[in-house]
């Protein structure tokens, strides 16, 4: 099921003094999809010349000045949707203010407001404003797909600060709905489909077995969902969540959506630990009330850079041409961390 690849390269380096130095190189292949990914965990020691100390002091100040997602501007600042999706033209939980993104690229586009804090880091957030923030997510998605039922395709997304590709450092996530999956969707519940069709068993299932007889990325299960570190990433310190019953994000109920909040904070925690700042998630989520045969519902986060004035992007010309993602995490490193966070529950 893991097909992995192992070249060595060998050159002479200045950092040995010209002595010859050997690098191992790991290309694994997605079991599902076929994608690569590369790893060589020694290129997390290379040089960045743009990265320097960084104090969030003066951004945090700058940036809070007249925020749009801060509680006294939200009124005044943020769009609301037509009267004729939500007539008080937001939606909000707790700290979570959910209302229309000003620069939209979906049919639906949505932005939720995590806390009222104007900064928070990685290790800072709270479980019940991650459970609010995914419980307006899908009051948000029920209600859209309720009025317009072509819109059958969601995704919940999270940039946390500028490297992750946030314009705005108070946290917040995004909720997009539309009536066609993205690229890589398509690809999952397709290949999804022929591995059903093919093995008369569902690949999330087996994969989720598999890993956990391995032990060496299998992370915890817990209340019908499986954490994982991806065995072939698309990002550094990736974690995948799968959930073990469901298809579509808009069949979380109350329950799911207080248990993923605890299994995000472990993950957030795990993230502090290796020293994380700013992430990605996103979730790949069959159709609402649609076919999606041998599709489960699973997320992924990803960390990006740290925060600097002048950073190195992690985005290269293997990863933004030839679609390869170049890795510098060792899936089975992050496993053994994220791992301490959930036992300690």
């Amino acid at each position: 099921m893991f097909e992995k690849v192992y070249e060595k390269t060998r050159f002479h380096s200045p950092l040995k003094g010209f002595e010859l130095d050997e690098q191992d190189i790991e290309y694994r292949k997605d079991p599902l999809t076929g994608k690569w990914s590369r790893v060589n965990i020694q290129r997390s020691q290379r040089v960045k010349q743009g990265e320097g100390d960084f104090d969030y002091t003066e951004l945090i100040k700058r940036s809070r000045k007249n925020c749009f997602f801060c509680p006294e501007n939200i009124e005044s600042s943020t769009p609301k949707f037509s009267s004729n999706l939500l007539p008080k033209g937001r939606i909000t939980r707790g700290e979570t203010h959910v209302f229309p993104n000003l620069f939209p690229f979906a049919r639906h586009h949505a932005v939720g407001t995590i806390t009222e804090k104007h900064f928070l880091r990685t290790g800072e957030f709270l479980q019940s404003q991650i459970e609010d923030t995914i419980l307006a997510s899908l009051d948000f998605c029920r209600t859209v797909y309720a009025k317009d039922p072509a819109a059958k395709y969601v995704t919940f997304n999270w940039n946390h600060l500028f490297p992750s590709g946030a314009s705005i450092l108070h946290p917040h996530v995004q909720i997009t709905l539309d009536s066609r999956p993205t690229y890589m969707t398509e690809k999952v519940l397709m290949a999804s489909n022929a591995y059903m069709e093919k093995n008369n068993r569902s690949y999330w299932s087996d994969l989720a077995t598999e890993e956990k007889k391995l032990g060496k990325r299998f992370i915890a299960s817990s209340a019908g969902i499986t954490y994982l570190a991806s065995f072939s990433p698309i990002g550094n310190n990736e974690v995948l969540i799968i959930f073990n019953d469901k298809t579509a994000f808009t069949e979380l109920d109350t329950s799911d959506s207080a248990n993923l909040s605890k299994g995000v904070i472990n993950i957030l925690k795990g993230y502090e630990e290796l020293g994380v700042e700013s992430f990605n998630l996103t979730t790949y989520s069959g159709p609402i009330e649609g076919s999606a045969f041998g599709m489960n519902l699973h997320m992924r986060f990803v960390s990006r850079p740290l925060p600097r004035p002048y950073y190195t992007s992690d985005i290269g010309f293997m990863e933004g041409l030839h679609f390869e993602r170049v890795v510098e995490t060792l899936p089975e490193d992050v496993a053994t961390i994220m791992k301490k966070q959930f036992k300690s529950d």
